[in-house]
């Protein structure tokens, strides 16, 4: 559960609607785990979730992010684009070439300077993050073997493809995708509190 917890706390909202008598005690529950654990974005979650609990409005501007696209973007290959636009709007992700008339088409494409308040400029960070969270996943397993192997699966070129390889062969591709999705879901809430942004 620990390795979830941005990942569940992403309900909350609507189990409360639904049953809040049962939900108030996981929330705070799951605001206590954020706090001790502390990864990327969990204190901006531990901020917001007391917010749902006694139906306030969320500090900054709220906006209906879907924090996986969000991720993709932030986190993508810088080889292919190096970035993306946030519609403040909507919370819809865009690519780079989604502004280009050129490459989407002149219906298709997004004028960003028409509205320039209304997008954010979303710079590619690339597989630095990313590469951090197979080494810390694989720092973690108490087996010696194990966190040997996984570790080895990181050195070089094709580091992601090995690594991915490893995880299932080991049978930990589970607790692999939960541990690294919910370090980029905090990735991807922290940058937006950066912006003055809250997940609505």
């Amino acid at each position: 559960m620990d390795d979830a917890l941005q990942q569940l706390a992403a309900g909350v909202p609507m189990a409360l609607a639904q049953h809040r008598k049962k939900a108030e005690p996981v929330s705070l529950s799951l605001i206590n785990r954020l706090t001790m654990r502390g990864w990327t974005g969990d204190d901006v979650l531990a901020e917001d979730l007391p917010a749902c609990l006694r139906s306030e409005p969320l500090v900054g501007r709220v906006v209906p992010v879907d924090l996986d696209m969000l991720s993709s973007e932030l986190e993508g290959d810088v080889s292919v684009s190096s970035g993306g636009y946030l519609d403040l709007d909507t919370g819809v992700v865009y690519g780079e070439s989604a502004a280009d008339a050129a490459m989407v088409g002149e219906d298709a494409a997004i004028d960003v300077e028409e509205e320039p308040d209304r997008w954010i400029y979303l710079h590619r960070t690339g597989s630095r993050d990313g590469w951090r969270d197979m080494e810390l996943f694989a720092e973690r397993q108490r087996d010696e073997a194990l966190q040997e192997r996984l570790l080895r699966a990181i050195g070089g070129k094709g580091a992601f493809r090995r690594f991915r390889d490893r995880v299932h062969d080991d049978g930990l591709a589970d607790q692999w995708y939960a541990f690294s999705t919910d370090r980029q879901l905090g990735r991807a809430r922290a940058f937006l509190a950066g912006q003055g942004i809250r997940v609505g």
